[in-house]
C-alpha cells in the first residue's frame, strides 16, 4: 500500500476515534454513578472523648466553633516550655479526616452551632519554676465557655501541658461542614494524676533507635499524659554510650560507629523530654547482662561470650561484670559520675536483675579472690552492688533496683531504695509488705513485648513464647489487689515495658500503641472516679477506639483494636457473653 494512503488512513482512524469518544453518552457505561454512604457508624460518646479520662468533668450540649487563628494569652503562655507547646498544639488541634472510621456522634450535641467562636485561651501558671521530678504538680483546670475566653490554670508548666493536651482532644472535625468544633460546650474540667510515676521502659541496646526515633516515642507517650521515659540503654548485646572517660567501651561494644549515643545526644533527648513534661531515668544494667562491657575492657568481664551459653546467662551472649576486679568498680563508679551529670532526674536505676551465679563460680579470678579474702560469693555480690548503690546516693539520687535484689538475692537494701517489680504481680505484695516503695511492671500484665515468641528467638520448637497482653488485660490489671491501704500507698506508680528482643524502630509503634495508652489511663485516672464509681473497660473502649484513630491521624502507626466494623460500631461487637 502507498505510504500516502497509509498516512491518510491513520489520520482518518484517529479522527474517528476522537469523534466516537466524544459521542458516547455516559449512560452507556453500565449503571449510573452512585454516592457511597458507608456502613453505619455509631459511638454513643457516653464519656468525653478525652484520653486519659479527667478526674472531674462537666459538659453541656452546645456546639462551639473554634477559630483556626486561636490565640493563647496570659503570663503562662509566655513561659518558654508553654510557648513551644502552643506551636505544636496549634498543628495537632486542627488535623482532619474527611472520612473518619469513627465519626463523632453529633446527635449528642446541638446540631446548630453557637453563634460565638472560641478565639482566645488565657493561660495562668502560678510558678515560673520549671523543675521536673517525681513530685512535680501536674494538676490543671480547664474552662471552655460558650461565650468568651477559655481559661487554663495550673500550678506548673507541666500541669499546663496536660491541659493543652486535653483542650486539643476536645476539638472535633465535622466533615459535612468542613469545620472544626468543640462539641458539648461549655466544659469545666478539673484534673490531676492518680499516680506520680507513669512511664514506658524502652530497650535501645538490643536494637538501636536514633535520637529522632526516641523523640517521637517521647512525644507520643506525653499525649497519653505519661511522664517517664525509662531508658534501658545498656545490655549484654551492645554498649552504645560514648563515655568521656572510657571511650573504648562504645568503640568496641557498640554495633557500629553509627549506633551510639553521645553526651550531646543525651542532653538533647533530656531537654526534648522536659519540654513535653517527661522525665528521663537512666538504667545502668549491672552486674548482670554486661557482656558488651567486656569487649572494650576485657578484665572487667566474667564468662565473656562463653559457648554454649546455657547455664551462664538468661539469653545470649553470656557475660557479667567481674565483681572482684578493682577495675570494674572504677569503671562503674566513673560511669555513674558521668550519668549523674547528664541525667538531672533524682531517680537512677542501678539494675540488679537476672544474675547467674555460675558465671562467677566458674571464673578462676573470682574463685581465687574469694579464697584469699575468705569471703563467700554472696558477700562479694552484696558488697559490690551496695557499693554501686551508695555511689549513686552520693550524687543525691534515689536508687531504683529490680525486685531480685530484695526478693531473690536477699540484699539488705536501705529503706529509701525503690524496688521495681516485674516477675509477676504477686511481687507487689511482697515488696510493699516489707515497707519498700515500688514501681510496678508486672510482666503478666504490663510487659508489652510479650506474645511474639520467646525473647531469644531460638528456632528449637520446645522453646515456647509467653502470652500476649492485649489492651483489655492491660487495662483490667489492678496493681492494688490484695494490698492493705498502707501497702498500696507505697506504690509510686508503674511502667509498661518494651524490651527489645523482637521490637525495633520498624514495629515499635504498633507494639506500644494503643496498649500503652490503656496502661496510661490507669496511672492517670486510676480505677475509680472521685465518686467511687469503677472505671470499666466497657466504657473505656468507647474512648480508646477514637483515641487510637487520633494517634494515627497524628502520624503514629498504632495497631488496631479490632476489625473495622467494630471500630465504627463498638456496641454491636463489644458485648458480654451470654450467661450459661
Amino acid at each position: 500500500m502507498h505510504a500516502s494512503l497509509l498516512s491518510l488512513l491513520s489520520v482518518a482512524t484517529v479522527a474517528l476515534t476522537v469523534v466516537t469518544a466524544q459521542q458516547v453518552p455516559e449512560a452507556a457505561f453500565s449503571s449510573p454513578r452512585q454516592v457511597i454512604q458507608g456502613i453505619p457508624a455509631v459511638n454513643p460518646v457516653k464519656q468525653p472523648w478525652i484520653w486519659p479520662l479527667p478526674q472531674n468533668w462537666k459538659r453541656g450540649s452546645s456546639t462551639l466553633k473554634i477559630s483556626k487563628s486561636i490565640r493563647f494569652e496570659g503570663q503562662g503562655a509566655r513561659q518558654p516550655i508553654i510557648s513551644k507547646a502552643i506551636k505544636r498544639y496549634k498543628g495537632l488541634m486542627f488535623k482532619k479526616e474527611d472520612f473518619p472510621m469513627i465519626p463523632y456522634n453529633w446527635t449528642t450535641t446541638d446540631d446548630k452551632p453557637s453563634r460565638s467562636t472560641l478565639e482566645t485561651v488565657v493561660i495562668d501558671i502560678k510558678t515560673t519554676n520549671d523543675r521536673l521530678d517525681v513530685d512535680t504538680d501536674e494538676s490543671y483546670t480547664l474552662t471552655v465557655p460558650v461565650n468568651g475566653k477559655a481559661a487554663l490554670q495550673a500550678e506548673t508548666v507541666y500541669g499546663a501541658l496536660r491541659g493543652l493536651e486535653t483542650l486539643s482532644q476536645l476539638v472535633q472535625y465535622y466533615p459535612e461542614r468542613r469545620t472544626h468544633f468543640i462539641p458539648n460546650a461549655p466544659w469545666k474540667i478539673s484534673d490531676f494524676p492518680k499516680y506520680k510515676h507513669r512511664g514506658i521502659l524502652l530497650d535501645t541496646s538490643r536494637h538501636f533507635y536514633t535520637v529522632q526515633e526516641i523523640e517521637k516515642i517521647i512525644e507520643t507517650l506525653s499525649w497519653s499524659k505519661l511522664n517517664v521515659f525509662h531508658w534501658h540503654m545498656l545490655d549484654s548485646t551492645s554498649f552504645p554510650y560514648v563515655s568521656k572517660k572510657y571511650p573504648e567501651l562504645a568503640a568496641k561494644g557498640a554495633y557500629s560507629p553509627r549506633h551510639v549515643y553521645t553526651a550531646k545526644d543525651i542532653k538533647r533527648i533530656v531537654q526534648f523530654a522536659k519540654e513535653h513534661g517527661v522525665r528521663v531515668i537512666p538504667e545502668m544494667e549491672a552486674p548482670g547482662h554486661s557482656t558488651a562491657w567486656g569487649y572494650g575492657i576485657p578484665e572487667i568481664a566474667s564468662c565473656l561470650n562463653t559457648q554454649p551459653y546455657f547455664g551462664y546467662t538468661i539469653q545470649p551472649p553470656a557475660g557479667q561484670l567481674n565483681i572482684a576486679h578493682p577495675k570494674t568498680k572504677e569503671v562503674v563508679h566513673g560511669l555513674i559520675d558521668e550519668w549523674a551529670e547528664l541525667f538531672p532526674d533524682s531517680f537512677f536505676h542501678a539494675a540488679g536483675d537476672e544474675v547467674i551465679m555460675k558465671c562467677w563460680e566458674d571464673d578462676p579470678y573470682i574463685t581465687d579472690y574469694l579464697q584469699k579474702k575468705n569471703q563467700t560469693l554472696k558477700q562479694l555480690f552484696d558488697e559490690f552492688t551496695l557499693g554501686m548503690e551508695d555511689h549513686v546516693r552520693q550524687k543525691n539520687k534515689t536508687v531504683v533496683v529490680w525486685q531480685e535484689m530484695l526478693l531473690e538475692y536477699h540484699v539488705n537494701l536501705p529503706k529509701d531504695t525503690v524496688v521495681q517489680v516485674w516477675i509477676g504481680s504477686e511481687g507487689v505484695k511482697e515488696v510493699t509488705k516489707m515497707g519498700y516503695k515500688t514501681i510496678v511492671s508486672a510482666q503478666n500484665f504490663w510487659y508489652l513485648d510479650l506474645g511474639f515468641g520467646r525473647p531469644r528467638s531460638n528456632p528449637y520448637p520446645e522453646v515456647q513464647g509467653a502470652g500476649f497482653n492485649h489492651w483489655n488485660r492491660v487495662y483490667s490489671y489492678d496493681m492494688r489487689a490484695n494490698l492493705t491501704k498502707s501497702e498500696a500507698d507505697l506504690i509510686l506508680g508503674a511502667e509498661a515495658t518494651m524490651w527489645g528482643e523482637l521490637a525495633d524502630p520498624n514495629n515499635i509503634e504498633d507494639r506500644l500503641w494503643p496498649r500503652a495508652a490503656a496502661f496510661a489511663e490507669r496511672l492517670w485516672s486510676g480505677y475509680e472516679n472521685p465518686k467511687g464509681e469503677a472505671l470499666t473497660s466497657a466504657d473505656a473502649i468507647l474512648r480508646l477506639l477514637p483515641w487510637r484513630e487520633r494517634l494515627v491521624l497524628r502520624g503514629v502507626r498504632a495497631g488496631p483494636l479490632g476489625q473495622g466494623f467494630c471500630t465504627r460500631n463498638p456496641l454491636d461487637c463489644f458485648q458480654p457473653p451470654p450467661k450459661a
